[in-house]
């Protein structure tokens, strides 16, 4: 990827002295963050890691300058600052088994962001560099911006083809690792992957959505020798079928995984989703249920079945506490969205925890021979406003009642408690 960024830089140096249009953008965003009982890593009173009440900020700064050389030609620079002040972990906390260096997802100061050159015209664009790749609602493909320095940062080269209101994108690259004691450019990526999506329009207000993807590491490390993993399904959705809604994702992902002792296991999951409701239009509400399913592994097989999320962002789907993940999860769910008007988002949602398999892995505990498989309930009430065209405004509280998962699990490991937990977000953005 270096000789991506060399490329890059001569390119710019050499146009340099064509016409160019420049253009800037920035965006600071300030978020107070409250949690009581529970941290990122571990839940209850006595955290292995990090405080178990703890309340920090969060600072993200970015600026960015934009070069167009002519209509079709343009180039990207820029950067980040990601901090959090307050905070009750260290780096070292973050240091990652899998990929043999920290990968923070919270913190990275002064890091090389967005950065690329494009190429568009009406039915085609190229984007080689730095970059965010998302698609439909970010449940498989997703940047992760919820959390400060984001969670899938992609070096990468990307075509998009386009007809209208259709596209079919493919992608390959690798994903950025996120060291706030080391510029990017200095340390290695974490996987290697590739990637197709597409988006067709059957009727007003409906897609199809057809997805591949592939992702591997084949660096011996110290959880596994080699993991190298292909994906496929879809989504389809209708946001307005005479006033009722339906959303469907399906992902089955199948490959190899070569465990520290060589023996070869093959990996075999599947993660769904499937949500459905009715439009209130005349009230602005839109009232719905939901259910998630991620296979965790079964320990009586010989497959790896854990389910592990592909490259999405799971931080506003299971729980806005975020102590669960699209991998090893039943999460049944109500919600409500209330709009009174188009600067106003206030969203209630109640979630039903359960593991797939109760031994598989739940934030960052494997406990053996679990016999209970509910992890807890969780109310969490969300609103944003739209204050003006450049700032937002963001408030959100969560709640969450432990069940006979976590109290089973109190009493076979130590550093986790059975008290409920309680969470608290205010945010504020501006964009120029």
């Amino acid at each position: 990827m270096k000789k991506l960024y060399t490329l890059q830089l001569s390119a710019l140096l050499a146009t340099s002295y064509l016409s160019a249009d420049l253009d800037y953008d920035g965006q600071v965003r300030l978020r107070f963050e409250s949690f009581d009982n529970m941290n990122e890593k571990y839940y209850g009173t006595n955290p292995k890691v990090g405080e178990a009440h703890d309340s920090y900020l969060m600072t993200r700064v970015r600026l960015g300058l934009t070069y167009k050389f002519n209509d079709n030609l343009s180039a990207k620079v820029s950067m980040q600052d990601a901090r959090v002040i307050d905070w009750g972990f260290k780096s070292s906390d973050w240091y990652n088994k899998e990929f043999g260096q920290v990968n923070s997802t919270q913190t990275d100061s002064f890091e090389l962001s967005k950065t690329y050159l494009e190429y568009k015209n009406a039915n085609i664009t190229v984007t080689a560099g730095r970059q965010s790749i998302s698609y439909g609602d970010a449940r498989v493909y997703g940047p992760g911006e919820w959390k400060n320095s984001g969670k899938w940062v992609w070096d990468a080269l990307k075509v998009s083809l386009k007809d209208g209101d259709n596209f079919l994108d493919f992608f390959y690259g690798a994903t950025m690792l996120h060291d706030p004691d080391d510029f990017s450019l200095n340390h290695r990526h974490g996987y290697h992957g590739a990637g197709m999506y597409g988006h067709y329009v059957y009727k007003k207000d409906a897609a199809f959505e057809p997805i591949l993807s592939y992702k591997i590491n084949d660096k011996r490390n110290e959880v596994y020798n080699s993991l190298e993993s292909f994906y496929v399904g879809a989504r389809v959705y209708d946001t307005d079928l005479e006033s009722f809604f339906y959303d469907m994702t399906y992902i089955k992902s199948f490959g190899d995984y070569i465990q520290l002792n060589n023996e070869t296991v093959s990996i075999d999951g599947v993660g769904y989703h499937a949500e459905g409701g009715y439009n209130f239009k005349e009230i602005n509400t839109r009232l719905g249920l939901g259910y998630s399913f991620a296979s965790g592994d079964n320990p009586n097989t010989k497959e790896n079945e854990t389910f592990d999320a592909v490259f999405g962002a799971s931080d506003k789907y299971y729980g806005r506490l975020n102590l669960m993940q699209w991998s090893n999860l039943k999460d049944y769910e109500l919600f409500t969205i209330f709009s009174p008007n188009p600067k106003i988002n206030i969203k209630l949602e109640y979630h039903k925890f359960y593991a797939d398999e109760q031994s598989n892995k739940w934030m960052s505990y494997t406990i053996a021979s679990m016999q209970n498989d509910h992890y807890g309930d969780e109310f969490d009430i969300v609103g944003t406003y739209k204050y003006s065209k450049s700032i937002d405004l963001l408030l959100g509280v969560g709640y969450f009642m432990s069940g006979s998962y976590i109290k089973e699990a109190a009493t076979k490991n130590s550093y986790i408690t059975d008290e409920n937990a309680f969470g608290l977000v205010a945010q504020v953005s501006y964009k120029f």
